[in-house]
Parts: structure tokens; sequence; C-alpha cells
């Protein structure tokens, strides 16, 4: 049922409108007068690439859904979704979804009976679609949970003469989107081309991306997993204790609370073969500017080597390349080879404290802020 009881004016909605795309404010809430008018429960905006009709990349966000909701449809429900596979045949224009999709066929559905209906989610929905350019296409969906009353006519007529402004502006949100999901494949193919694996992390240890070198290693069974929290995992709880540590590690110096890396930051993960274990490095990432990557991301990327492939940084390039002593290349070769400065301080019988010397020594020789950043300086060396 409208809610008569809130004025709402199509100009100054239009307005806004134009207003949100033109400033990047996203159109998620300029919805939200038109989402109140409408009685609705929660309202989402979800742009589409399609490529000889398959679906490629989504993008979805939503007001009154939490972030990691809408991150998981456009991750995966959007492909088992009865109202996307509808709209995606059918034209541009207002569409209320259930004369089209049936009440028992979305409660037999997956995404009803897995994850909507433990949430009370949305159950009728009321959309907007619409066709841009070279496979592109929008849709604004307008929600009600499964108590309310379905959408009418009324709904329906009250969106119709401000259709073509919608329509603009999800055209000119799904050309800024081409973009980036340009940039987000660009970065994918360069974590592809890494011999090592990579894993991003968000401060709330939840995984963001991963290469294909991991997910390979993970695949082996040998003493390394992928898990959503905390990226990896091991079945050797030290090691998984360890690992736990340096990605806390990594987001404690994110926030100014070390100053320096420690060696928990670089962890051995064993193999059930007896092969040479994995190594992790925990990195922290302080506002990354990366193509395909939210503006100003904060988090931790685990760097996995395999330790029997991994060609070692030997001493004598190391002290070419940065003019570093015998000393200090000696110690930069142990860390290019995974040692930690106290391992490396014993097998040379000298104190630590003296290790840390030359480990300052080579930070300023060689550019790097932290020791991490050092390591995985060290990593991408060979010879």
């Amino acid at each position: 049922m409208i809610n008569l009881e809130d004025p709402f004016s199509p100009d100054r909605f239009a307005l806004d409108l134009y207003a949100s795309v033109l400033e990047g404010r996203g159109l998620t809430r300029a919805m939200e007068p038109l989402a109140r008018v409408l009685g609705t429960s929660t309202h989402a905006v979800h742009l589409m690439l399609y490529e000889r009709g398959v679906l490629r990349e989504a993008r979805s966000q939503g007001g009154g859904l939490a972030a990691d909701v809408t991150a998981e449809y456009a991750r995966h429900w959007i492909h088992h979704d009865p109202w996307a596979r509808t709209a995606a045949v059918s034209g541009e224009g207002v569409l209320n979804l259930a004369s089209k999709v049936p009440a028992r066929q979305l409660r037999a559905s997956a995404i009803w009976n897995e994850w909507k209906a433990p949430r009370d989610g949305a159950f009728h929905c009321l959309s907007v679609l619409v066709q841009g350019p070279g496979g592109m296409s929008g849709r604004i969906a307008f929600h009600r949970a499964v108590r309310a009353e379905g959408f009418g006519h009324a709904e329906a007529a009250l969106l119709q003469p401000i259709f073509p402004h919608l329509r603009r502006a999800l055209i000119a949100e799904t050309r800024l989107a081409a973009g980036d999901w340009q940039s987000a494949r660009a970065l994918q193919a360069g974590f592809s081309a890494l011999r090592q694996g990579v894993v991003l992390l968000d401060r709330q240890r939840q995984i963001v991306a991963t290469n294909p070198a991991v997910e390979a290693m993970a695949a082996q069974g040998d003493g390394l997993s992928l898990v959503s929290d905390g990226g990896l995992s091991s079945q050797d709880a030290p090691a998984r204790q360890a690992l736990a540590r340096a990605v806390g590690s990594a987001l404690a110096a994110i926030g100014g609370k070390v100053r320096m890396m420690p060696d928990a930051a670089s962890v051995a993960l064993p193999r059930r073969s007896g092969a040479q274990p994995w190594l992790v490095q925990a990195l922290p990432l302080r506002r990354l500017e990366a193509p395909g990557m939210p503006d100003g991301f904060t988090g931790v990327m685990l760097l996995v080597t395999d330790d029997t492939a991994r060609p070692r940084p030997r001493a004598p390039l190391l002290r070419q390349a940065f003019g570093l002593s015998p000393a200090e290349a000696s110690l930069a070769a142990a860390l290019g080879a995974g040692k930690t400065v106290a391992q490396h301080a014993a097998a040379r019988r000298i104190a630590v404290d003296t290790v840390r010397g030359q480990l300052l020594a080579i930070r300023r020789k060689t550019g790097s802020r932290s020791l991490a950043e050092l390591t995985a300086l060290l990593g991408r060396l060979s010879g």
C-alpha cells in the first residue's frame, strides 16, 4: 500500500537522482524517498554485465540491507534467483515480479529456503528494468517482506512517470561500473600471473580476493586450506595460531599500534606430505589505491610461497643490487629464504640486537618501510 502521508515530489526526486550520479553518491540513497512512499521493507540497485547471454559481472547495493548481504547476492545468489532470471529476459519498464514468478515457485526456490526465509527476507518485488549498451543492464528492486501486502497497480503506476529518469540514471551507473569491472579484471589478471599465492583480507579478516596460485595450493590438501574467516588455515594447531597472530600483527600495524612488523608476520605451515612447508607472509595494506579495489582499501595481503619451488636470492646478488655489506647481504639472503631474525642470529652465533642493527641498515638501503615489505621485496628476487 502506498504511504500517502509521506510527501513525494517527482521533480525533486529526479533532480536528486541526477545529482547522485554526478556527485558519485550512487543511486541507493537517492531511492529512499521513493522506497518510503512505496512502503517497502528494503530496496536494492543491481548492475549487471552479460556476455552472450551469460551473466559475467554483478554489483549490488541495498537500502536496509547489510553490505555483506548484497555482496553475497551479487557473488552467488543472483545466479540462482528466479527474479533475476525473469528480469534478464524481460523488456525495459516497470515489472511486478509476482506476475511472472508465482509465490509457490519462489517458496520452492533455493534462494528462498536457504537464504531469504531464515532472515525474513524479500518476498514481494517491484522492479524497474533497464537494458543498456554492450550487454549492460540495470535493475532497481523494491521489496516487501513475506507477511506484508504485495505490490499492486497503484505502486506500479507511481513509477511509470518517473521511469525515464530512472532509466537515464541506471544507464549512467552501468557505464561507470563498466570501467570498474575492466579494472577489476586487470587486477585479477595481475594476481593470476604471480607464482606466489595471494589472499586479500579486509579488516574483519574476511576474504576479498584470491588468485589461482593459492587456490591450486589449497586444492592439494597438503597442509593448507582456504577459509572465509582469516583467509588461510592449517591442520597444525600451532601453525594456525601463529597465522592468526600474523594477521593480527598486520592489522595492528595498519592502526599504528606497532612500529615494525614482528617476526610473527612470517609463518611456516607444515605439510602432511613432509615436504618443505608453505611460507606465508602477512603484509598490511594501508589505503591501497589499485585498479579494481574499493577506494582506499585497507586490509591484509597474505603471500604464500611454495618453499620447494622458490628460487633463493643469493647474497652476492643482493650485495650488488643494494650496496649491502657482506653481513647485511647474508642476512637479506636468509630473510629471502624464509628465515627469521632470531633464526639467523642463532645460525651465525651472533646477538639478536646485532642482527636487528643490520636489518635497519638493509631497510634503509632498500627503501623498505617494514620487515614485511622487505621480505616481500626479497621474495620477488632470484639468482
